[in-house]
Parts: structure tokens; C-alpha cells; sequence
């Protein structure tokens, strides 16, 4: 048989073709993952100056790590973490896009002390774009192009700051209390007879979220749009969805839940600007109305209605942008912060003795300044974002090889991504920083892991006893904070975080002097508490129902 018969034998054909695949599917992969492993290794142990972090090993060349995170973001970086976390700083590829990932104390400070450099100006695009929906026009903005950058950049950095601080925040904590107690008054929840909830988190869903959209954004949208709540939490429970792109086809009900926020959110701004000639908000203005809510929000939108690029469909953007970012976190670290005071008894009786002196029986009252600046209330709301809180920080590098320390450079246009929880149970770094915050694991709440004590406790000689009072000091983040990085940090560290401590106090006031609230199963809380390690980032809930019982009080403390 001859050559040219034997190359033009079907079988040999066929054989070609198996031997063209098997090396496509297994030698090409396997050599890659081999050969990227070598260089990987090679570079993390090197003590060659100024270097670009190692990508860690990967399969596919092209596709790089998309294939694992094509399965779920969070728990892929988890993974990550775990297996090559001692070796960081690391890059992960997905196509073109790279991220490295940071797990040094002093690289998160430096990251985060470079606001002109490491900007968070690519992140906010894509958010806005993949996630609310925003219009093109409005995201040229976003990009700093365009007339009226500079007045979304004002609204979106500065009247957050102004209006989620300080005394400005006092008149929102007060509308909160009071569309909080009169929902909870709206239960008719009975004063000798104990009324179950039984699933706290639903409820919270529910009452924080309704609480805290009316407190910003007035009563009027809920009576316009009654399902607001429900639809709100159906686009919010897909946020990592619609950020990684996924198309309608894959989530129709998030995708519709969506478009009726956008359609119910600007039919609402339509109604409420009738016959307004958008003049400035002033000091003599209402610090709340009806209509249009706080005056954070009144400002806010009368910003973006003076851009002629960012049309009703582009203010509704922004108004879900706020009603995610004040409760996407608040939410669940409101849940948590009832939960673990609930789970103590001496944290309650504490609580309550404490808040219960900030009440003014006359008014009727919280003085809720006076309540968040305890120190104790501080200590947990910083505990709570540590342990029950999990979230990423995006930064991307503006400028050519920015030197992240004498070893590391990073190339222009890679992301650094530094997650919250990574960097919160790492013992390590806390005993290094401030030995005092791990004299109980890092895995447990504890609600005064920031306190400061004027003289040595017992807790602190013997930690495994288990103290008969709650211990006392002054509230601290120092030396820690560059650990503590829930809400970010630097220019974009959130202001939210004041909104979100004002949320968490005020609700426990009213929960606690208000009412008589507790565990129906306290000893069954400790086998739903959800896993620390698992996700990089993402909403932390319990692994099912806490169930909780509550009564009025026969008269307020």
C-alpha cells in the first residue's frame, strides 16, 4: 500500500483526527497547567526586585481561570485563597481582564492611600452599566467624559459624606425610629401574650428594608408601588449575576423584577418633579418629605436633573443605586447585630440598661447620637462588618507599573480586588497588629473585640472563662484598620457605614426598651450560624430559619 493510500484511508482519518483531539483536550491543557505552575512558583519565591505578581496556574490558554469563575465568583476566590493565599499577592485572568489579589495589611494601605492613582472609576462604570442598567450617555459620565462629570462625581462622593455623617444623619436615624416603630405598632403585637416570628430574616427583609426606602426616599413610592419591597430583593439576591453579565434567558424573574423597579422608579420621579423648577435645596427645606424623602436624596436628584444626559430613565439608575447600596449591607448586618446581642443574655441586659438612659420618656424619644457613640455600640457594629459582613474592594491601577512595595509593581489597567473576610480572620495579622483584638478567636463574635480597657479583665487573664458582665473601655480601630475594610477605605471609604451603625442601634433600641424579644431556640442558633471561610464575598446568611418570639412591654424602659 502506498503513502498517499495510506494518508487517504478513512480510518487513518479518523485516527488523526482522535490524535488532533487528544491533544487538544489533554496534552495541550496538561502542558499548559505544567508550564504555568513552573513560571507561577518561579516568581512568588523569587527575591527579584520590582517584579509583576505571578498569575496563578492555569489550564486554557485564552480563557485562563473563566471556566472557574464562570461557576461563582465568591466561592472560586475562596478556593483561591486557600490553596494559594500564602503566596500572594497573585493575579487571577479571566480574557483580557486581570485581577490581583492583595492580602497584606501594608498593600491594602497603600492601595487605598492612592486614590488618584488605584481608582475605583472602572468598577463604578461597570456597575452601573451590567448592573442598574444605566443608559450609555449616563455612563460616559460615570467615566469622567462629558459635561456634568464633575457634578455626578460631587453627588456620588461629597452629599453622601455630607448627609450620612454627623449631625446631618440624626434627623434620618429619627425618621427611621419612627417609620420602624410604627410598622412594628402595626403588627398589634400583644403585651402578655408572646407572638412568634419564624424566620427573622424574612421579617427584616421586609420591615428594615420598607424602614430605611421611606426614610430616604419618602412614603409616597411605597403607596405608588406596594411591591417595591418584593422586587427589590428579587434584583438584589442577583447581583453577582448580572454583574458577571449573564443574559435575560439565564434569570427572566431578576431581569423582570428589574425592569419594574426602573419603570415604577421613574414613573415616581415624573409624578414628584410635576410642576418643580428644581431649585436648590436649602437649610430652611424639610429635612424630610412625603414625596420626595431626605433631603440627601432631594439634593441628590436635583443634581442629576440639571445634566441633560442623565434623562428619568438615568435618575431611576441612581435612585436603585442608593436604595441597593442602604440596604444590600444594612439589612443582614441589622439581622446580625439583633442576632448576636439576642444570643447573650448579659449583652442584653447591658444594652438595654445603657440605651434605655438615652430615652426620653417625655418625647418619647432616642437621642440616637448619644446611643452610636457608646463605645460599646461602636465595638459591635465594627464586630458585626468583621465577622458578618463579606465584601470586595475594587481599585484599578491609572498609571504605568504602580509600586505596591519594593517588591511588587503593578502593570497600568490591572485590578486589585482585596476582600473583607480574607483579611478579617487572618489571626496573624491581628496578633501582629494588636494582640489584644485575638484573645478570643477571630471565628467568634465578640462585642468587645474593640474596646480598649482602662485596666486588665478577667477575660484578658483567662480567656476561656466566660465573663459575668460586659466588659468596658474606649472604642479603637488602631493599628487595625487597614484589617478592617468592609466598607472600603481611603477617598471611597462609604459613608454608609454611618447609616448603617445608626440602622443597627436604632433598631435595638426600639427591639430591646420597646419590646421583650428573644430566641425561641437558643441553643439550636449555633448549628445554622453560616460558614466564615467559604465565599471570598457575598451576602452572609444564616444556613436556615432563626426563629425569634417578641411582646410589647407593658411600659417602656
Amino acid at each position: 500500500m502506498s503513502l498517499s493510500s495510506v494518508l487517504e484511508d478513512p480510518f487513518y482519518q479518523q485516527y488523526r483526527i482522535l490524535i488532533f483531539l487528544w491533544i487538544a483536550v489533554v496534552a495541550v491543557p496538561f502542558l499548559t497547567y505544567q508550564l504555568t505552575s513552573f513560571l507561577f512558583y518561579r516568581t512568588a519565591r523569587s527575591n527579584v526586585s520590582l517584579k509583576t505578581p505571578p498569575t496563578i496556574p492555569y489550564w486554557v490558554p485564552g480563557i485562563f481561570h473563566g471556566v472557574g469563575l464562570a461557576f461563582g465568583p465568591p466561592a472560586y476566590f475562596g478556593k483561591l485563597i486557600k490553596e494559594y493565599g500564602s503566596f500572594s499577592p497573585f493575579v487571577v485572568k479571566v480574557g483580557p481582564l486581570s485581577f490581583l489579589v492583595l492580602r497584606d495589611a501594608n498593600h491594602v494601605k497603600k492601595i487605598f492611600q492612592s486614590p488618584k492613582q488605584m481608582t475605583a472609576r472602572d468598577f463604578h462604570v461597570q456597575i452601573f452599566d451590567k448592573v442598574m442598567g444605566s443608559p450609555k450617555e449616563a455612563l460616559l459620565l460615570y467615566g469622567g467624559i462629558g459635561e456634568g462629570s464633575d457634578e455626578v462625581e460631587h453627588a456620588h462622593l461629597t452629599l453622601p459624606r455630607q448627609y450620612f455623617s454627623g449631625s446631618q444623619l440624626t434627623p434620618m436615624a429619627d425618621v427611621y425610629i419612627s417609620t420602624f416603630r410604627r410598622n412594628l405598632s402595626n403588627k398589634m403585637f400583644q403585651t402578655k401574650t408572646w407572638t412568634e416570628i419564624e424566620d427573622l430574616w424574612s421579617f427584616f427583609q421586609n420591615e428594615i428594608t420598607r424602614a430605611t426606602i421611606e426614610t430616604i426616599f419618602g412614603s409616597a413610592i411605597l403607596k405608588q408601588y406596594p411591591r417595591l419591597v418584593r422586587d427589590f430583593w428579587e434584583f438584589d439576591s442577583n447581583i453577582e449575576n448580572f454583574t458577571r453579565g449573564l443574559p435575560r434567558f439565564m434569570m427572566p424573574a431578576a431581569y423582570t423584577a428589574r425592569d419594574r423597579l426602573h419603570e415604577n422608579l421613574k414613573n415616581w420621579l415624573q409624578s414628584a418633579h410635576e410642576g418643580s423648577d428644581l431649585a436648590e435645596v436649602g437649610d430652611e427645606d424639610p429635612v424630610w418629605d412625603a414625596d420626595m424623602g431626605s433631603k440627601f436624596f432631594q439634593t441628590r436628584d436635583t443634581v442629576f436633573a440639571k445634566i441633560p444626559s442623565l434623562d428619568y430613565q438615568a435618575r431611576a439608575a441612581e435612585a436603585l443605586a442608593i436604595m441597593q447600596g442602604s440596604n444590600s449591607n444594612t439589612m443582614p448586618s441589622t439581622f446580625w447585630y439583633i442576632i448576636e446581642t439576642l444570643r447573650n443574655p448579659t449583652l442584653v441586659k447591658h444594652l438595654t440598661k445603657e440605651i434605655g438612659r438615652h430615652c426620653d420618656p417625655a418625647s418619647d424619644s432616642f437621642d440616637i447620637a448619644a446611643i452610636t457613640a457608646l463605645p460599646i455600640i461602636q465595638s459591635m457594629h465594627a464586630e458585626i462588618g468583621r465577622l458578618r459582613m463579606a465584601t470586595g474592594a475594587i481599585r484599578t491601577n491609572e498609571v504605568h507599573n504602580f509600586k505596591l512595595d519594593e517588591k511588587w509593581l503593578i502593570p497600568k489597567g490591572m485590578s486589585v480586588m482585596i476582600f473583607s473576610h480574607d483579611l478579617a480572620l487572618n489571626t496573624e495579622l491581628w496578633a501582629n497588629a494588636r494582640p489584644q483584638t485575638v484573645v478570643r478567636p477571630l471565628e467568634e463574635f465578640w462585642a468587645e473585640r474593640f474596646l480598649v480597657p482602662d485596666k486588665p479583665t478577667n477575660q484578658e487573664r483567662n480567656p476561656t472563662t466566660v465573663p459575668e458582665k460586659v466588659g468596658t473601655g474606649r472604642f479603637s480601630m488602631e493599628g487595625v484598620s487597614a484589617l478592617h475594610t468592609t466598607f472600603g477605605g481611603g477617598q471611597h471609604l462609604c459613608p454608609g457605614r454611618y447609616f448603617a451603625r445608626a440602622v443597627q442601634a436604632a433598631t435595638l433600641a426600639v427591639l430591646l426598651c420597646e419590646y421583650e424579644i428573644e430566641l425561641s431556640d437558643p441553643d439550636d442558633v449555633e448549628y445554622v450560624l453560616p460558614s466564615v471561610r467559604e465565599l471570598a464575598y457575598g451576602t452572609v446568611k444564616p444556613r436556615d430559619k432563626i426563629r425569634v418570639r417578641i411582646r410589647k412591654r407593658e411600659s417602656k424602659i
